[in-house]
């Protein structure tokens, strides 16, 4: 009979080994989803911030040519050159 619960022993051993096993390779392939899930957001959220930054330093390029800077004189400081004359409409009240 001592052989025979040895037997038993050594199974029960083997089948908690096994379980063990199966359970945290389970948790390493939920990590690496989880991972790969987390990468592909920042590889996204990269790709936005790239084209933001283009944006903005094309924008910034933009701002040191001479029709922007004339364009900013006329609009918000109302600048205008020798000679030319400014019209201003009147909007009429909306009933």
């Amino acid at each position: 009979m001592k052989g025979k619960r040895k037997f038993k022993i050594r199974h029960l051993l083997f089948l908690l080994f096994l379980i063990y096993v199966a359970s945290t390779l389970a948790m390493q392939q939920f990590k690496i989803t989880k991972l790969a899930q987390q990468e592909a957001q920042l590889k996204a959220r990269m790709k936005e911030v790239t084209e933001q930054r283009e944006e903005l330093e094309e924008e910034i390029s933009l701002l040191h040519t001479d029709e922007y800077i004339e364009g900013v004189a006329r609009d918000e400081l109302g600048l205008v050159k020798p000679g030319e004359y400014i019209y201003k409409g009147v909007e009429s009240p909306k009933e």
